[in-house]
């Protein structure tokens, strides 16, 4: 079961809706802007509105992956299919293995299957683009901070809201940044400089 509810995320996950919600606007978000299919690339290119609904949509589609995942196999079938998801999103076969970012359907998982930390990690991303100016950079420190407050809740025991504490939560925090991290590191200005 753990298997089929990977796929299932996948294919959740993969489906391109940023892009035909652009369309729907006249935007083609894979040939303008970053030419990221994503909530960044959204508002960049047609403003607040549009960046709003893509989030809220990706978010959905991570919030019904690790529901359907959950009920294919418990909390290990949540976690697998929230994997599925954000690998549909982020190396999605409609888009040649070329998707998105990964980090509204992200939000969506962390609402489904640990809200708890959607507060704290939000607040990294904030503070990390006011320091920064970068929303790779601000990105990057989301996902590590996110993997430190897996271990965090996983020692402590914190209430999560969801998922059971304990190490499944760094596997979910570990696991869904290094899904992740490649694509921010590469558009990153910290990627440019170690290039040089």
């Amino acid at each position: 079961m753990t298997v089929l509810a990977f796929l299932a995320g996948y294919f959740i996950g993969s489906v391109p809706t940023a892009g035909f919600l652009g369309r729907l606007r006249g935007v083609d978000l894979r040939a303008q802007g970053s030419g990221n299919p994503g909530t960044a690339n959204a508002l960049r290119t047609s403003g607040p509105w549009l960046a709003v609904i893509v989030l809220v949509v990706e978010a959905a589609k991570g919030y019904l992956a690790v529901s359907i995942g959950s009920s294919l196999g418990d909390e290990t079938g949540a976690i697998a299919a929230g994997f599925g998801a954000v690998a549909g999103n982020v190396y999605n076969i409609w888009y040649r293995f070329q998707g998105g970012k990964g980090l509204g359907i992200s939000l969506g998982i962390l609402i489904g299957l640990w809200p708890a930390v959607v507060l704290p990690v939000l607040g990294v991303i904030v503070v990390g683009v006011l320091i920064s100016h970068s929303s790779g950079i601000a990105s990057l420190l989301a996902v590590a901070g996110l993997v430190v407050m897996g271990v965090a809740w996983s020692r402590f025991e914190w209430p999560t809201g969801g998922l059971a504490p304990g190490s499944r939560l760094v596997v979910l925090a570990a696991g869904m940044g290094a899904l992740i991290f490649w694509k921010h590191w590469r558009d990153s200005p910290l990627s440019a400089r170690a290039r040089r």
